[in-house]
């Protein structure tokens, strides 16, 4: 879906845009702290903030421990629940396969993602991956997914970032 069709509603765009700089300050906290830059925040379905989280697999030495579980599970442990139906996950990139297989089995209702895998691939040197929308909507339940939110301002997030492997960080 363009982001401009689904984002012409301010009453939506506007704690959409300010939950994603809250997620991109998420991910800049986790590149100060040696992690990954991704952040994650969760809006409850009438937009309010809920949770946010960054990427800290180092720190917990868990390589499931991506911003966007790390939202979803803290969430839910707090709220002793396991399904986040009609919630809104803003990601400061676009969700990864693992991170996408979870958003699809907590029942997430709507994702927005400022960078797309497409553009980390160009900036890690990567391979392309799956869209997160071919995960998540794959079945017979859909969400709404919107990518490229604030962009220029995701891709910032990335900037002197080098894409290396966590194991030979240490060696």
């Amino acid at each position: 879906m363009d982001s401009t069709q689904m984002m012409s509603n301010s009453e939506i765009r506007l704690p959409i845009e300010n939950a994603m700089r809250m997620a991109f300050e998420e991910a800049e906290t986790a590149k100060r702290e040696g992690e990954n830059p991704y952040g994650a925040v969760l809006l409850d379905p009438e937009y309010h903030f809920c949770h946010k989280a960054h990427s800290r697999s180092i720190e917990r030495s868990d390589p499931t421990a991506h911003a966007e579980i790390q939202v979803i599970r803290e969430f839910c442990q707090l709220q002793k629940r396991v399904y986040l139906e009609n919630y809104i996950l803003v990601c400061s990139a676009e969700p990864c396969v693992m991170c996408s297989g979870a958003i699809k089995w907590a029942k997430i209702g709507q994702i927005f993602y400022s960078v797309p895998q497409s553009e980390i691939n160009k900036i890690s040197g990567g391979k392309l991956k799956p869209s997160c929308e071919s995960l998540i909507n794959s079945g017979a339940s859909q969400r709404l997914i919107v990518g490229k939110i604030l962009l220029e301002e995701g891709l910032k997030v990335f900037e002197g970032f080098q894409f290396t492997p966590q194991d030979k960080l240490n060696k």
